[in-house]
């Protein structure tokens, strides 16, 4: 019989051997090696290094997007290779790089743009949609960066990636535009984002060319307000100009046509004859008023009967001394002052009508019918009894 103490000897013996048989096939245990990859993974305590081709656990906390040479004992598990480490230090890779040239983009998370979105593992030092050329690896989804070249802002706009550009707002509101110096850009602002006519902006979006050229922004944060546009006289402002002049309102209604000027004033009310003072900014083809005042009311101008010159825009007062009026409803009045008259037009579309010995007063210009001086006026409400 065996006794039992030899069974405890064959038991403790057969335990032992399988433990070994285990410790042989699960972590095989081989000499101190060094591995050089760079940090994909970090967390406590254990780390995750690459080269691109093969991937290290190593028991350390290490700096993600670091590279590092790691000294220790490898050993083989069922989740891969590890590393027990001896020492830990940075190093410059030792393996081949892939580069990717695009327009750095942060939203949430961090982008290249090629225009092609490709995620970044880490953040760069780097401008929003500013150029860059990043080395690094590829790892599951992301690439981490391990070298960059800031290449600086595009020159010129491409569709689909993004621009940097800097104007003044010509328009504000549903549809904001941009005066860039040379061409207008329209701006599709975040919700939240609000500029002012007039603003000088830089702003940074992705390009999309429609009938003009579109920006499209992604925060708050990419529209920055660097002042105003500058002020200038009327006859040296050209668009994106604050142009100041002194004019007299020559015709009236949604805008005012101006005696200095072809260009329609829109944005403020003024009568036709009314002097007026303003500060407009100067779009591509009209003026937007940002600050306007009337100067001299039209009632103090002079009467300038006497002073017939055709095409120049007057103020007449005087006593209606006969009217004749055509079959067709066309009338012409004699307006005389002193020794001074004209013949008052009467187009039947204006709506109005005058009578001998009537005191009338007129805002127009001079012009002649059949040969004599006349004078003639845009709308109904330029002409009224008496002084107006």
């Amino acid at each position: 019989m065996v006794t039992r103490e030899k069974l405890s000897i064959v038991l403790i013996a057969a335990l032992l051997t399988v433990l070994g048989l285990l410790l042989v096939t699960g972590n095989e245990r081989v000499e101190s090696k060094s591995f050089v990859g760079l940090c994909v993974y970090s967390g406590e305590g254990f780390s995750v290094l690459t080269d691109g081709e093969r991937t290290v656990g190593v028991y350390a906390s290490l700096e993600l997007g670091k590279v590092y040479r790691v000294e220790g004992i490898p050993f083989n598990s069922t989740s891969g290779l590890k590393i027990r480490p001896e020492r830990v230090y940075p190093s410059t890779p030792t393996f081949p790089l892939d580069s990717i040239t695009g327009a750095y983009w942060l939203s949430g998370v961090s982008y290249l743009l090629t225009p092609a979105k490709v995620r970044l593992a880490l953040p760069l030092p780097a401008d929003k949609g500013e150029l860059v050329r990043v080395s690094g690896l590829w790892y599951g989804e992301k690439f981490y960066p391990v070298n960059h070249t800031r290449l600086g802002f595009p020159k010129k706009p491409s569709d689909d990636m993004p621009w940097a550009v800097e104007g003044v707002v010509l328009y504000s509101g549903g549809k904001t535009i941009l005066w860039n110096g040379s061409e207008e850009v329209v701006l599709y602002l975040p919700y939240g984002a609000e500029l002012k006519l007039g603003q000088r902006v830089r702003v940074v979006g992705i390009v999309r060319f429609y009938s003009k050229l579109s920006l499209f922004v992604d925060s708050p944060a990419d529209v920055v307000v660097t002042g105003t546009a500058e002020k200038k006289p009327l006859r040296k402002a050209r668009v994106g100009d604050v142009a100041v002049g002194n004019c007299t309102a020559v015709s009236a209604g949604r805008s005012l046509g101006l005696d200095c000027t072809e260009l329609r004033l829109y944005g403020f009310s003024a009568r036709v004859g009314d002097s007026i003072h303003f500060e407009a900014l100067w779009r591509r083809s009209s003026l937007i008023c940002l600050n306007c005042t009337v100067t001299v009311p039209r009632e103090e101008l002079p009467n300038d009967i006497c002073s017939f010159s055709p095409g120049e825009f007057a103020r007449i007062s005087g006593n209606v001394s006969w009217v004749r009026v055509y079959k067709n409803g066309f009338g012409i009045a004699n307006v005389t002052s002193g020794r001074c008259w004209v013949l008052l037009k009467l187009r039947k579309s204006l709506g109005v009508s005058v009578r001998a010995n009537q005191t009338v007063t007129a805002y127009g210009f001079f012009t002649t019918y059949r040969d004599m001086p006349a004078f003639e006026v845009k709308s109904g409400d330029d002409l009224c009894s008496g002084s107006c």
